[in-house]
Protein backbone atom coordinates (compact mmCIF):
# COMPACT_ATOMS: atom_id res chain seq x y z
CA UNK A 1 0.00 0.00 0.00
CA UNK A 2 2.61 2.84 1.32
CA UNK A 3 4.85 1.55 -1.94
CA UNK A 4 1.96 2.58 -4.12
CA UNK A 5 1.55 5.65 -2.71
CA UNK A 6 5.24 5.74 -3.15
CA UNK A 7 4.80 5.75 -6.82
CA UNK A 8 1.61 7.89 -6.94
CA UNK A 9 3.86 10.94 -5.65
CA UNK A 10 6.66 10.17 -8.04
CA UNK A 11 4.54 10.70 -10.76
CA UNK A 12 3.29 13.64 -9.66
CA UNK A 13 7.55 14.83 -8.90
CA UNK A 14 7.91 13.67 -12.33
CA UNK A 15 5.59 15.59 -13.90
CA UNK A 16 6.09 18.80 -12.97
CA UNK A 17 9.81 18.57 -12.24
CA UNK A 18 10.74 20.92 -14.63
CA UNK A 19 6.96 23.12 -15.42
CA UNK A 20 7.88 26.32 -13.55
CA UNK A 21 7.51 28.69 -16.20
CA UNK A 22 4.12 26.81 -17.51
CA UNK A 23 2.43 26.94 -14.40
CA UNK A 24 3.95 30.84 -13.14
CA UNK A 25 2.51 31.29 -16.80
CA UNK A 26 -0.98 29.91 -15.70
CA UNK A 27 -1.24 31.62 -12.29
CA UNK A 28 -0.49 35.03 -13.86
CA UNK A 29 -3.41 34.92 -16.18
CA UNK A 30 -5.69 34.85 -13.37
CA UNK A 31 -7.75 37.94 -13.03
CA UNK A 32 -9.96 38.94 -9.80
CA UNK A 33 -7.37 37.43 -7.27
CA UNK A 34 -7.28 38.03 -3.65
CA UNK A 35 -3.49 38.76 -2.16
CA UNK A 36 -2.91 38.02 1.74
CA UNK A 37 0.31 38.28 3.06
CA UNK A 38 1.84 35.78 6.05
CA UNK A 39 4.80 34.68 7.67
CA UNK A 40 5.06 31.48 6.89
CA UNK A 41 2.93 28.82 3.93
CA UNK A 42 -1.07 28.85 4.37
CA UNK A 43 -1.92 25.62 6.00
CA UNK A 44 -3.36 23.23 3.19
CA UNK A 45 -5.36 21.47 5.04
CA UNK A 46 -6.80 21.11 8.75
CA UNK A 47 -3.63 20.70 11.49
CA UNK A 48 -1.03 20.62 9.39
CA UNK A 49 1.11 22.94 11.26
CA UNK A 50 -0.38 21.27 15.19
CA UNK A 51 0.94 17.62 13.45
CA UNK A 52 4.37 18.76 12.43
CA UNK A 53 4.97 20.88 15.71
CA UNK A 54 4.79 24.44 14.00
CA UNK A 55 3.06 27.70 15.23
CA UNK A 56 0.73 28.16 12.98
CA UNK A 57 0.73 31.20 10.23
CA UNK A 58 0.07 34.93 10.82
CA UNK A 59 -1.81 36.53 8.43
CA UNK A 60 -1.23 40.42 8.13
CA UNK A 61 -4.27 42.67 6.90
CA UNK A 62 -1.83 44.96 5.33
CA UNK A 63 1.44 43.94 3.06
CA UNK A 64 4.16 44.24 5.44
CA UNK A 65 6.98 47.12 4.73
CA UNK A 66 9.51 44.84 5.60
CA UNK A 67 9.93 41.31 3.00
CA UNK A 68 11.43 39.32 4.94
CA UNK A 69 10.43 36.16 5.76
CA UNK A 70 7.22 37.58 4.46
CA UNK A 71 5.36 34.90 2.28
CA UNK A 72 2.55 36.28 -0.38
CA UNK A 73 -0.66 34.44 -0.86
CA UNK A 74 -2.86 34.95 -4.22
CA UNK A 75 -6.32 33.11 -3.31
CA UNK A 76 -9.05 33.05 -6.14
CA UNK A 77 -12.64 32.46 -4.44
CA UNK A 78 -10.90 31.70 -1.46
CA UNK A 79 -9.10 28.99 -3.20
CA UNK A 80 -5.39 29.26 -2.72
CA UNK A 81 -3.45 28.45 -6.09
CA UNK A 82 -0.10 30.83 -5.60
CA UNK A 83 2.38 31.45 -3.16
CA UNK A 84 6.38 32.77 -3.05
CA UNK A 85 8.54 34.16 -1.18
CA UNK A 86 8.16 38.25 -1.23
CA UNK A 87 11.99 38.57 -1.23
CA UNK A 88 12.74 36.44 -3.86
CA UNK A 89 10.64 33.64 -5.56
CA UNK A 90 13.45 31.39 -6.09
CA UNK A 91 13.47 31.24 -2.55
CA UNK A 92 10.27 29.31 -2.60
CA UNK A 93 7.32 29.45 -5.06
CA UNK A 94 4.49 27.58 -4.23
CA UNK A 95 1.65 25.94 -7.06
CA UNK A 96 -1.58 24.37 -5.64
CA UNK A 97 -3.75 22.31 -8.01
CA UNK A 98 -7.26 21.15 -6.83
CA UNK A 99 -8.69 18.12 -8.77
CA UNK A 100 -11.91 15.88 -8.41
CA UNK A 101 -10.44 13.98 -5.17
CA UNK A 102 -7.01 15.39 -4.21
CA UNK A 103 -5.21 18.85 -3.62
CA UNK A 104 -1.32 18.98 -4.86
CA UNK A 105 1.03 21.91 -3.61
CA UNK A 106 4.51 21.88 -6.32
CA UNK A 107 6.76 23.71 -3.92
CA UNK A 108 9.83 25.02 -6.44
CA UNK A 109 13.10 26.70 -5.63
CA UNK A 110 16.05 27.96 -7.35
CA UNK A 111 19.04 24.98 -8.54
CA UNK A 112 21.69 26.33 -10.38
CA UNK A 113 19.60 29.72 -12.03
CA UNK A 114 16.99 27.15 -12.48
CA UNK A 115 13.81 26.25 -10.97
CA UNK A 116 13.34 23.23 -9.68
CA UNK A 117 10.77 21.13 -7.82
CA UNK A 118 11.63 20.69 -4.17
CA UNK A 119 8.65 19.42 -2.59
CA UNK A 120 4.91 17.78 -3.26
CA UNK A 121 2.38 17.63 -0.73
CA UNK A 122 -0.59 15.63 -1.96
CA UNK A 123 -3.80 15.77 -0.11
CA UNK A 124 -6.18 12.46 -1.53
CA UNK A 125 -10.25 12.91 -0.30
CA UNK A 126 -12.99 10.30 -0.38
CA UNK A 127 -15.98 12.67 -0.77
CA UNK A 128 -14.88 15.59 1.46
CA UNK A 129 -12.88 13.93 3.73
CA UNK A 130 -9.17 13.53 3.96
CA UNK A 131 -8.45 9.80 3.05
CA UNK A 132 -4.30 10.40 3.38
CA UNK A 133 -1.52 12.92 2.97
CA UNK A 134 1.08 12.09 0.90
CA UNK A 135 4.65 14.05 1.18
CA UNK A 136 8.12 13.69 -0.91
CA UNK A 137 10.84 15.98 -1.05
CA UNK A 138 14.03 15.34 -3.25
CA UNK A 139 17.85 16.43 -3.26
CA UNK A 140 19.11 15.32 -6.22
CA UNK A 141 22.41 17.22 -5.68
CA UNK A 142 22.79 14.89 -2.53
CA UNK A 143 21.02 11.77 -3.69
CA UNK A 144 18.38 11.98 -1.11
CA UNK A 145 14.84 11.78 -0.79
CA UNK A 146 11.94 11.63 2.06
CA UNK A 147 8.75 10.41 1.74
CA UNK A 148 5.97 10.36 4.56
CA UNK A 149 1.98 9.75 4.34
CA UNK A 150 -0.53 9.77 7.11
CA UNK A 151 -3.99 7.68 6.76
CA UNK A 152 -6.98 8.54 8.13
CA UNK A 153 -9.44 7.44 10.25
CA UNK A 154 -12.88 8.65 11.38
CA UNK A 155 -15.16 8.12 14.09
CA UNK A 156 -18.72 6.79 11.98
CA UNK A 157 -21.23 8.52 13.88
CA UNK A 158 -19.62 12.35 13.09
CA UNK A 159 -16.85 12.01 11.00
CA UNK A 160 -14.23 13.66 13.10
CA UNK A 161 -10.60 12.72 13.06
CA UNK A 162 -9.97 9.08 15.30
CA UNK A 163 -6.67 8.73 14.40
CA UNK A 164 -3.55 9.48 12.13
CA UNK A 165 -1.18 7.19 11.47
CA UNK A 166 1.92 8.30 9.50
CA UNK A 167 4.54 6.04 7.68
CA UNK A 168 8.01 6.50 5.39
CA UNK A 169 11.39 7.34 5.06
CA UNK A 170 14.04 10.17 6.00
CA UNK A 171 16.71 10.87 3.08
CA UNK A 172 16.78 7.10 2.39
CA UNK A 173 14.52 4.35 1.34
CA UNK A 174 16.33 1.97 3.71
CA UNK A 175 15.90 4.86 6.55
CA UNK A 176 12.36 3.72 7.39
CA UNK A 177 10.45 6.16 10.40
CA UNK A 178 8.97 4.31 13.00
CA UNK A 179 5.04 4.34 12.84
CA UNK A 180 3.99 7.31 14.22
CA UNK A 181 0.38 7.60 15.67
CA UNK A 182 -1.81 10.41 16.20
CA UNK A 183 -4.73 10.13 18.40
CA UNK A 184 -7.74 12.66 18.60
CA UNK A 185 -9.74 14.14 21.74
CA UNK A 186 -13.05 16.04 21.65
CA UNK A 187 -14.13 17.19 24.94
CA UNK A 188 -16.44 20.28 25.42
CA UNK A 189 -15.39 21.54 21.71
CA UNK A 190 -11.90 21.69 22.80
CA UNK A 191 -9.12 19.53 20.48
CA UNK A 192 -6.75 17.28 21.77
CA UNK A 193 -3.69 15.41 19.61
CA UNK A 194 -1.82 13.08 21.27
CA UNK A 195 1.63 11.38 19.60
CA UNK A 196 2.68 7.81 20.04
CA UNK A 197 6.08 6.67 18.36
CA UNK A 198 8.66 3.98 19.20
CA UNK A 199 11.24 5.84 20.57
CA UNK A 200 15.41 5.21 21.07
CA UNK A 201 14.71 2.93 23.87
CA UNK A 202 12.32 0.99 22.26
CA UNK A 203 9.40 1.98 24.20
CA UNK A 204 5.79 3.45 23.25
CA UNK A 205 5.26 6.66 24.81
CA UNK A 206 2.21 9.06 24.53
CA UNK A 207 2.31 12.17 24.12
CA UNK A 208 0.03 15.89 24.36
CA UNK A 209 1.04 17.01 20.88
CA UNK A 210 -1.45 20.18 21.04
CA UNK A 211 -4.45 21.15 22.99
CA UNK A 212 -6.88 24.33 21.72
CA UNK A 213 -7.43 24.69 25.78
CA UNK A 214 -3.53 25.31 25.94
CA UNK A 215 -4.06 27.62 23.36
CA UNK A 216 -6.80 29.43 24.39
CA UNK A 217 -5.16 29.55 27.92
CA UNK A 218 -2.19 30.98 26.21
CA UNK A 219 -3.60 33.86 24.16
CA UNK A 220 -5.35 35.04 27.67
CA UNK A 221 -1.92 35.72 29.04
Amino acid sequence: MIEKDYEFIIKIYEEYKFLYKELLNQVEDIRNQTVLWSNTYLEMYPFQYELNQLPKPKIYKNEPKCKEGIIVNNLKNNELFYSFKAENKGWGSSFIINEDESKICLRFISEDDKMILSQVYCVRYNGILIQKVLFYTRDDDMEEETFMIDRYLYHHDNNTIQTIMRDGFFEDKMNILPTRKFRFEYTNGDVSIYSKQLKKDKQYVEELLYSTVQVKNYDRT
